[in-house]
């Protein structure tokens, strides 16, 4: 008996054995970088046996037989791959590449380095605000793009006049003046012609937005101090694409937006109209405007010749009409009588340009590019009447070309500026007529797997200023899949051109000439992030980022006590520095971000008062998506402001902004009811926004909305 139950157990033991003594290995690697794919799944063909890649991207799956086995590897962003095996294995561990899959995980290509590399793969920090935010900004704000800029961390949009409700973009606390605007790395906004430059630019029609903080100048030479933000256009797909926006808000605007585009065999095309309609509004009810009238309209056809399957050129030209109103209520009750308070700027702004790509290999393309731009400007206000002229051009010409090891790009560019007053008694605003030529190189090196080197080197001559010498250094390490760590720096330049430094609708008539230097700065930015994919359902992203700029010569303001404003460069610098902090997290239909923005500002020259007004130095966002279902998605955003001072160097009350969106999607139809700053907070609710009288108002500095809550309903309709 005790012998039989002895067997029974040595046969129980050995079946057991049996059941587990076959083992299946494997590494799971990305096919092109070798790189391990930690979190990859191997399972086995329509059973729960499955393991997941750990930190050497080793799997290991336990079989109880012999025989062949279907086993499917998969990870996100990469295509599937189904594989046959016999245990036992005779060839361990076995090594399995997955190769991108496209449809699942699209790669971000950027332009404004000019070598069209994924966002991964770029040395240099660039965040990109791509199709599905431009899209949905369309049902927010269908007529700008200055909420949609305002959602990304460290950009402040800083509303610089209450009578036309100008607005600029400020990157890490430095002025609006320092941040250019480019269109398809085109600088077509400059001097006046930035004046409501962001005002004007619906995003319809843009394909994404490109964005970097920290000096640029080495890229596109003069005016990028603070950063770049490049809008690039879309581009004509093989389908048909058709639709049509309407919008209304509670303060009166209305906007209508039409984009159509389509690619034939050789040739294609993209075509935006729009039109905004603002109706003047008094929301404090003293009886000046705080928000302005405004009729908009912009045109903009772009065509694409295919020439060959190496050669695609474009045209482009876009006409933008734009009259806008503010003052005195009573001056729009009265057929705009001219003895009443007021400010009305109209404004046509024509640009054209042509883009050739020769492709001579898919790593070597050769780029010539041409713009024009054409503002005809005039300012009508209850004192003074002005009216200016200015054209600015650009070309280029670049050649890159990518080794095994590196990427090169050598170009030359040639641009001009000229601007002319119509009437030469304002003597304290200079004609100009600027020209500059530059030579430009840039090398990306991939050291390593882990290890990029960019290095980049510009020599700007100007026709005034004479030669400017603009290095630039980045690095990116990759410490392994989920961590990556950049440090970027460079030196820029701003050209003192008057209109950067004075508001339009108010200091032209006081402004006194002076001889002023060039700006010179030096930059420095650096972050590490975190980006992991937990599974199908689960990513996490953590990034935090450290910046620093210093500005010799700035140039500053000083209002004397004839009211006049004199220009001048000051003898010692300004700083800014600061720290960015984010974390998005994804979870099935549900999106999450948290941010932080610190940023200290100080003018070394002010010893009284050295920190500037109206930069908030705290600013905390929160971001919060979920798709309800099929057809719902609701979110809901928040920025807490804080830390400002007012023109006084007061400190000013702390505010927060809360906005909510609700879409619903049904066959070709989109509507989006959307609310912005939905517990109303205004700075005329705490204090008067001006002194002096209704009829001669001195408006003070705006560190906080005035326009108030806003709700506003779209609807878009797509052709399928």
């Amino acid at each position: 008996m005790n012998k039989r139950i002895f067997l029974i157990n040595i046969f129980l033991v050995l079946y057991l054995f049996s059941m587990a003594q076959y083992k299946f290995v494997a590494r799971i690697l990305e096919a092109d970088t070798k790189e391990i794919l930690i979190g990859a799944t191997a399972v086995q063909e329509g059973t729960s046996n499955g393991a997941t890649a750990d930190s050497i991207g080793k799997v290991s799956l336990n079989f109880s037989q012999t025989g062949s086995f279907s086993i499917i590897v998969s990870y996100l962003g990469y295509k599937s791959e189904k594989l046959t095996i016999e245990i036992p294995q005779k060839n361990s561990p076995l090594v399995i590449y997955l190769k991108t899959d496209e449809t699942q995980l699209e790669e971000v290509v950027v332009s404004s380095v000019r070598t069209n590399s994924t966002i991964e793969n770029i040395p240099t920090k660039i965040e990109v605000l791509g199709l599905e935010e431009v899209n949905e900004e369309n049902g927010i704000k269908p007529g700008n793009i200055m909420s949609l800029l305002s959602d990304v961390a460290g950009i402040q949009m800083q509303q610089v006049s209450a009578s036309s409700g100008n607005t600029y973009a400020r990157i890490q606390g430095l002025d609006g003046r320092y941040t250019q605007i480019l269109k398809d790395g085109l600088p077509l906004f400059g001097g006046m012609s930035g004046n409501l430059s962001i005002m004007q630019i619906p995003p319809l029609d843009l394909k994404q937005i490109e964005i970097i903080k920290g000096c640029g100048s080495t890229l596109y030479g003069a005016d990028a101090i603070g950063g770049i933000i490049n809008l690039i256009s879309k581009n004509p797909q093989n389908k048909q694409e058709l639709s049509l926006t309407l919008n209304q808000t509670t303060l009166l605007e209305s906007n209508l937006n039409l984009y159509a585009s389509k690619k034939y065999d050789k040739f294609g095309y993209t075509f935006f109209a729009g039109e905004t309609f603002q109706k003047q509004g008094d929301i404090d009810k003293d009886g000046l405007t705080d928000v302005p009238a405004v009729n908009s309209i912009t045109i903009h056809p772009k065509l694409f010749f295919y020439l060959n399957p190496k050669s695609v050129l474009s045209v482009n030209y876009t006409a933008t009409f734009d009259n806008r109103k503010g003052g005195e209520m009573n001056y729009f009750s009265e057929s705009y009588n001219n003895s009443y308070y007021h400010i009305s700027t109209n404004s046509q702004r024509h640009s054209a340009d042509i883009n050739w790509n020769y492709r001579f290999s898919d790593k070597s393309i050769l780029t010539a590019k041409f713009s024009n731009s054409y503002l005809n400007q005039s300012i009508d206000t209850k004192d003074y009447d002005f009216g200016a002229k200015q054209n600015i051009f650009y070309s280029e010409i670049s050649y890159f070309n990518s080794f095994k090891t590196s990427d090169w790009v050598f170009g030359v560019n040639f641009n001009g500026d000229n601007f002319k007053k119509n009437d030469q008694n304002f003597t304290g605003i200079d004609d100009y007529n600027y020209r500059t030529i530059g030579l430009f190189a840039q090398n990306t090196w991939h050291v390593n797997g882990k290890l990029s080197i960019e290095s980049g080197l510009r020599e700007d001559y100007h026709s005034k200023y004479g030669l400017f010498t603009l290095p630039r250094l980045s690095f990116m390490y990759k410490f392994n899949k989920e961590f990556t760590g950049r440090l970027n720096g460079g030196l820029g330049y701003k050209i003192p051109i008057q209109f950067s430094y004075i508001d339009p609708e108010t200091d032209i008539k006081n402004t006194i000439k002076t001889e002023l230097k060039p700006e010179k700065s030096q930059g420095i930015n650096a972050d590490i992030n975190y980006n992991k994919y937990f599974s199908e359902d689960l990513s996490l992203t953590v990034n935090q980022a450290f910046f620093l700029t210093n500005i010799q010569d700035p140039v500053i303001d000083t209002l004397s006590t004839t009211e006049q404003t004199i220009l001048s460069n000051a003898d010692k610098s300004l700083l800014t520095k600061g720290l960015q902090s984010y974390i998005r997290m994804n979870y099935k239909d549900l999106e999450v971000y948290l941010g932080y923005v610190y940023t200290d500002t100080k003018k070394n020259y002010d010893l009284v008062h050295p920190t500037p007004y109206t930069v908030p130095k705290h600013q905390f966002s929160t971001t919060f998506f979920y798709d309800l279902s099929e057809n719902f998605v609701f979110g809901i955003e928040s920025t807490y402001m804080a830390g400002q001072l007012d023109e006084n160097y007061n400190k000013t009350k702390y505010y927060l902004l809360i906005a909510a969106m609700l879409r619903y999607s049904f066959k070709n139809f989109d509507f989006v009811l959307n609310g912005e700053n939905l517990l109303d907070f205004r700075q005329n609710k705490y204090e008067q926004i001006y002194s002096g009288t209704i009829n001669n108002p001195v408006f003070h500095k705006l560190w906080a909305p005035i326009d108030g809550r806003v709700l506003n309903l779209s609807v878009k309709w797509t052709l399928d």
